[in-house]
C-alpha cells in the first residue's frame, strides 16, 4: 500500500486541524471525570476519590433530579457512598491511567481526545486505501473532517471522550480486519466495546476469528460491571445523578421515527452572520412520552455525498446496526453521530463514487462540519 505525498499531507493537515481544534476551545484541566477514575485505580479501589458531600447520602432520594446542584456532581453514578463512572473505562485503560503511571501527571482529556481522534483518523485512512487505492487528497479530507468528529472538539468532556475512544477503537478493529489480522481485529473490537458497550453490535460484521479476542472486551466489561455495581450487567445509569428520565432509556419502537429524522435529516437553522448556521432541539414533529434529545442537524448535511453511492456492504452494516440501536432509546445528542456516522464515510468514500459527482457535496461536509464544530453543541461559539 502506498500513499500519496499530496494525500500523506493531508491526513498531517487534517490531524494538526483535531490539534488546535482540541486546544483552542478547551482548557487543559487535570480534573476531568477520567482523570479522577484514574486517580481512583491508583489508590487501588475502582470508584473515583472524589468525596460525597453527607447532606447528599442523608436525603432519602439523592437520585431526585431536583437535588441542589451544589451538593452533588452531575453525570456520576452514586452507589453504596461512592461516586463511579458510568461511561466505559477504556479512554482512562488507553491513555491517562499509563500517562499517570509513567509520569505521575494527569493527562488532560482534550489532549486525549486528540490521540483518539487520530488514531480512528489513520485506522480509517489506512482502510481506505486499501480499499480504494484511487482515491483522492479530498476524499482523504472528507474521511477526517466530514464525519462530524469536528463537533466533538469544541466541547470535550466525559462524554466525547468515551465516545471518541469508541470511534478509534472501531475503525482500527476494522481495519485491522481490512488487512485480514482477525486476533487484532477482535483486540481493538474489545476496547471499542469498554469504551462504549453498544459497540459490541459490530461483532456479527467481524471474522468469527476475531470473536474470542473480542470476548476478551466483552467479558471484561461485565466483569467490570459486577465489581462496581454487584450486577454484570449494570453499567451505573440507575444510581446516576443526573436529569429527568435518564436513569434508564426508554426503549421503545415509537422513538425510532423520531429518531431517524433527528439523526439524518433534521435542518440546521441558517445565520446571517458566521458561522452561518445553528442547531436547535426544536424538531418539526410529535415526540414520544420520555424522549430527550438536545441540539442536533443531521447527518446528511454533514455528509451529504452518501447519497452518491452504494456502500461498502460490511462497514454500512455496522454503522446502520449501531444507529438502529440508537435510534431506539430515545435518546438523540449531535455526539451520537460518531459512533455510527466516521465508519458510514469510509463505507462510502471506499466504494469507487464518481469524482466528477462527488466532489462539490465532499467539499460541502467538509465546510458544513468545521462551521458546526465552530458553532458548539449549544450555539455559543
Amino acid at each position: 500500500m502506498h500513499l500519496s505525498r499530496a494525500s500523506a499531507a493531508t491526513i498531517l493537515i487534517v490531524m494538526a486541524y483535531y490539534l488546535w481544534a482540541a486546544l483552542a476551545f478547551n482548557t487543559l484541566s487535570p480534573n476531568g471525570y477520567y482523570n479522577y477514575l484514574a486517580r481512583g485505580w491508583q489508590e487501588g479501589h475502582l470508584h473515583t476519590p472524589i468525596e460525597v458531600n453527607p447532606k447528599l447520602l442523608a436525603l432519602p432520594n439523592p437520585y431526585d433530579p431536583a437535588v441542589p446542584d451544589e451538593i452533588k456532581v452531575h453525570d456520576m453514578a452514586l452507589y453504596k457512598g461512592h461516586y463511579f463512572l458510568y461511561h466505559g473505562p477504556a479512554p482512562a485503560l488507553l491513555t491517562i491511567y499509563p500517562y499517570l503511571l509513567l509520569t505521575g501527571k494527569n493527562l488532560p482529556e482534550p489532549i486525549a481526545v486528540f490521540v483518539f481522534a487520530s488514531l480512528g483518523f489513520i485506522a480509517c485512512a489506512f482502510a481506505l486505501q486499501k480499499q480504494n487505492p484511487a482515491a483522492t487528497p479530498l476524499q482523504f479530507l472528507a474521511l477526517g473532517l466530514a464525519n462530524c468528529v469536528p463537533f466533538l472538539l469544541h466541547r470535550i468532556w466525559v462524554y466525547e471522550l468515551a465516545i471518541i475512544s469508541g470511534f478509534a477503537c472501531l475503525a482500527v478493529a476494522y481495519a485491522f480486519s481490512v488487512f485480514n489480522r482477525p486476533y487484532l481485529a477482535g483486540l481493538a473490537l474489545g476496547f471499542a466495546i469498554l469504551s462504549r458497550p453498544h459497540l459490541a453490535l459490530a461483532l456479527p460484521f467481524f471474522s468469527p476469528r476475531s470473536w474470542p479476542t473480542a470476548a476478551l472486551g466483552l467479558s471484561a466489561t461485565l466483569l467490570h460491571n459486577y465489581l462496581r455495581f454487584d450486577s454484570p450487567l449494570e453499567f451505573g445509569l440507575h444510581y446516576l445523578i443526573a436529569g429527568p428520565d435518564q436513569q434508564s432509556p426508554n426503549y421503545s419502537l415509537q422513538n425510532l421515527i423520531p429518531s431517524l429524522y433527528l439523526f439524518w435529516l433534521e435542518i440546521p437553522r441558517l445565520l446571517n452572520h458566521f458561522p452561518f448556521l445553528a442547531i436547535h432541539n426544536l424538531p418539526p414533529l410529535n415526540l414520544p412520552p420520555k424522549f430527550f434529545h438536545e441540539n442536533i442537524m443531521g447527518a446528511l448535511w454533514l455528509s451529504p455525498f452518501l447519497l452518491l453511492s452504494k456502500p461498502l456492504w460490511r462497514p454500512a452494516a455496522i454503522s446502520f446496526a449501531i444507529l438502529l440501536f440508537l435510534s431506539s432509546t430515545g435518546w438523540v445528542s449531535q455526539r451520537y453521530l460518531v459512533d455510527f456516522l466516521p465508519l458510514l464515510v469510509l463505507a462510502s468514500l471506499a466504494s469507487k463514487a464518481k469524482p466528477t459527482l462527488q466532489i462539490p457535496l465532499l467539499l460541502f461536509g467538509i465546510v458544513t462540519n468545521l462551521l458546526l464544530h465552530v458553532q458548539g453543541p449549544y450555539n455559543a461559539p
